[in-house]
């Protein structure tokens, strides 16, 4: 199925970025849209337009967040350190949502994203 994997190396280890269920799942625990105290989810759909707009907080977020499968992760504060020094930080939010979009979790919603801001030109 689908692409390569995203990996991210920090000091020296590669850490592979799965934006799948698992991502999905904790991005609408930390990011869900929560009415009468019950958490709708809709995390990815609430940073999305951050993320595209090219926020490095929500970057970093979503980076931390797809390595929830790997054995060991890296820290949060190591991921936020990963991108204030990566030496293409365009290219990384580019391959980021390009992974969001290519993934069978995060299609739809890029998806449906892309089609909101094309009509609302």
């Amino acid at each position: 199925y689908g692409g390569k994997d995203m990996q991210i190396e920090i000091k020296g280890k590669k850490y592979n970025c799965i934006f799948g269920v698992k991502f999905i799942r904790e991005l609408d625990k930390q990011h869900g849209v929560v009415r009468n105290d019950v958490n709708l989810g809709m995390g990815l759909t609430t940073l999305l337009p951050q993320l595209v707009s090219g926020n490095i907080v929500v970057l970093s977020d979503v980076l931390y967040t797809a390595t929830i499968t790997e054995k060991s992760r890296p820290s949060k504060d190591e991921v936020d350190e990963f991108v204030e020094t990566v030496d293409d930080i365009e290219t990384l939010f580019d391959e980021t949502l390009k992974n969001l979009e290519e993934s069978n979790a995060g299609k739809l919603t890029v998806r449906n994203f892309k089609k909101a801001l094309m009509e609302n030109k």
